[in-house]
């Protein structure tokens, strides 16, 4: 969990990196490091938000098992 929460400043720091270290007048690495960064961010929130949402969520809400099919037919082989 400690990862996650990391990774999430990572990607703050490296959105906002461009204008603080100076290289914002170059546009391929300020877009680089802007999208990397927002990706990392939006996926390490998703990570870390998502497992308490589903900690939260009451047993009676889980998804229902599907039941399997079981067949007799044997998967076909090619000589």
């Amino acid at each position: 969990m400690a990862e996650n929460w990391t990774e999430l400043v990572v990607g703050i720091i490296m959105i906002i990196s461009p204008w603080v270290f100076g290289f914002s007048d170059i546009s391929v690495a300020k877009w680089c490091d802007v999208l990397l960064g927002l990706a990392l961010v939006v996926l390490n929130a998703w990570t870390i938000f998502g497992e308490r949402m589903s900690a939260a969520a009451p047993a009676s809400e889980e998804p229902k098992k599907k039941k399997l099919l079981k067949t007799n037919v044997e998967p076909k082989t090619t000589i």
